[in-house]
């Protein structure tokens, strides 16, 4: 069963993506291993005391969304790509594109409901569906409609805390800030039951996160860096046809702008005690701002890195992660459900910050030698190989 082999393939992309494969579990890992509401709230789950104090800092202003704000525009690029090796072979890039997007949709779907609830699949194939019909506008035309998605998300947060008194703003974000504790103990002992005893919850959650948070947030975001990945791919910009100093002093740059957001917004989030309706709205803004810039100085670092000599092995290891990313992104899931619900070992709501870590780097390395041995006996892993072959049928 070996699949086509795949044309085209740019390096840096591949290194990017398998970097980013590996960056998100940094932040997963919260949503696998403790209450839902501790991804926004630290001061649940593991908390924030003592060590994990230092461990949560670290997530907050190195990883917290910035690896998904990579994915998404790499997704744009990537599927500027598809539709180049489409039309190359004079195929109907409308066709196979929409086909493509609906199967990652169901993927999505099996993800989202009977795996892990934060499945990213189902977003992205919607978002998809809508950036291919902008693909051709002018350069122009694209900046000023991805900074007006972008924007969208920014300025309903800044109205919400501003318009809003006090007490209204307790009443919407303090019982996602601060879920009762019958709650908290109801999904905990959801996740660490049964399979059958996760479904509701799981489904409940995953139904909110592709309805409301999706229409409130995702869409627009995802949509604005799918566009960005358009661009940049017309730029040719992952083909580092900018000199390797350009690359350098640009990925530089972004990360000194993006580590004085993010620790701004870590310092002002101690400042206001971690109060729910600022967190959620200000607070928010910030890391959703600062994980545009870190994404830029990731990608253009990691760019520079790929036009050296220097680290090749790994960097051929992290492009074999990156060519898998869909499989790896799905074995992640299974993996971290496995540990942490009760159809394995149960660790949920079990771990602290520092005990999350001795999950991840062994999953890491788990991910880079897999990659590596399947795709030196086969072209693609085999995920990307149903979804292209599904594609093409």
């Amino acid at each position: 069963m070996k699949a086509l082999p795949t044309q085209d393939r740019i390096d840096s992309l591949d290194l990017i993506r398998g970097t980013a494969i590996l960056g998100i579990l940094i932040m997963n890992i919260t949503s696998f291993s403790q209450i839902g509401t501790a991804y926004v709230n630290p001061n649940l789950g593991a908390g924030i005391e003592g060590y994990n104090a230092w461990f949560h800092a670290f997530d907050f202003i190195f990883a917290d969304m910035r690896f998904m704000s990579i994915f998404s525009i790499l997704f744009g690029a990537g599927m500027m790509l598809f539709i180049q090796n489409i039309e190359r072979k004079n195929l109907r890039p409308l066709m196979y594109h929409y086909k493509r997007m609906i199967l990652l949709f169901g993927f999505g779907l099996i993800h989202a409901y009977l795996i892990w609830m934060g499945d990213i699949l189902v977003p992205y194939a919607i978002c998809g569906c809508f950036v291919f019909l902008v693909r051709k506008w002018s350069s122009r035309s694209l900046i000023f409609l991805a900074s007006i998605l972008f924007m969208i998300p920014i300025l309903m947060n800044i109205m919400t805390w501003f318009g809003l008194s006090m007490n209204e703003l307790n009443e919407i974000y303090g019982p996602i800030w601060n879920p009762e504790t019958d709650d908290i103990l109801y999904e905990i002992q959801a996740y660490r039951g049964s399979y059958t005893g996760q479904m509701e919850i799981r489904s409940q959650t995953a139904h909110y996160l592709q309805t409301f948070l999706f229409v409130m947030e995702g869409f627009w975001r995802y949509s604005s860096m799918m566009i960005i990945g358009i661009l940049l791919f017309r730029l040719d910009w992952f083909k580092a046809v900018k000199s390797r100093k350009w690359y350098l002093r640009f990925g530089l740059f972004f990360f000194s702008i993006g580590i004085m957001f993010s620790s701004y917004g870590l310092f002002a989030s101690y400042e206001n005690q971690w109060n729910g309706p600022w967190s959620m709205t200000l607070g928010h803004n910030i890391t959703y701002i600062s994980s545009l810039l870190m994404a830029f100085a990731y990608m253009s670092l990691l760019i520079y890195w790929s036009t050296s000599k220097r680290g090749r092995r790994i960097q051929n290891r992290l492009k074999a992660v990156g060519r898998m990313a869909f499989t790896n992104y799905i074995l992640s899931s299974l993996l971290c459900t496995l540990i942490f619900y009760g159809h394995g070992f149960a660790y949920f709501a079990s771990l602290d910050r520092l005990e999350q870590w001795v999950v991840i780097v062994p999953i890491w390395f788990l991910i880079l030698f897999l990659s590596k041995w399947v795709l030196n006996r086969y072209t693609q892993g085999p995920l990307e190989f149903i979804w292209r072959k599904m594609t093409y049928w």
